[in-house]
């Protein structure tokens, strides 16, 4: 019988005693509790790559979160300094820096495929396929742009334009104001 590709089923070809390692890892991770103050957020973040070096579990944003005792709601509220003190916002900053670098080395090291790579990267990471188009205008090393008339745009590039010959510009009505 062939593979199922289902993502159901490949959660049901993981063999019991890798499923029973991952479920001992991560039962370790919940049992600690949930830490109370920043102190004990920031030693628990430690405690977790900690742990993650020691055993079969990989630094990833759930177990980060189970290990902490939150939502990856909360979780991305306290990176973007919501409902959390500055302390906290960075701890939780520097641990998804740790798991970024983690999976950039996985991809770049060929251990993780690039579209997982990528997909893991734009939900635990908030990478884009976007193209950002930003307002330079108010930098002050920019250089100021004259924009250039048809008749100084014709005198400059109209023989390369037209194979030597002088470009000749149509005449165009001047609208009414």
């Amino acid at each position: 019988m062939g593979r199922n590709n289902y993502p159901q089923g490949q959660i049901d070809e993981i063999e019991p005693s890798t499923a029973q390692e991952i479920v001992t890892s991560l039962k370790q991770l919940h049992d600690r509790g949930k830490p109370q103050t920043d102190d004990e957020i920031k030693q628990r973040i430690d405690e977790y790559f900690s742990f993650c070096q020691q055993s079969s579990i990989r630094p990833g944003i759930e177990s980060l979160c189970l290990s902490l005792h939150v939502s990856r709601t909360t979780l991305f509220n306290w990176n973007n300094g919501i409902n959390c003190s500055a302390k906290c916002q960075e701890y939780v900053q520097s641990a998804k820096g740790f798991i970024g670098a983690f999976i950039e080395q996985a991809v770049l090291g060929g251990k993780i495929s690039p579209p997982s790579g990528i997909f893991l990267m734009k939900n635990w990471l908030s990478y884009k396929d976007t193209i950002s188009l930003e307002d330079a205008s108010n930098t002050t090393q920019q250089k100021a742009i004259t924009p250039k008339t048809p008749e100084e745009i014709a005198a400059k590039y109209g023989k390369i334009l037209t194979n030597g010959e002088p470009l000749q510009l149509p005449d165009v009505p001047e609208v009414p104001d």
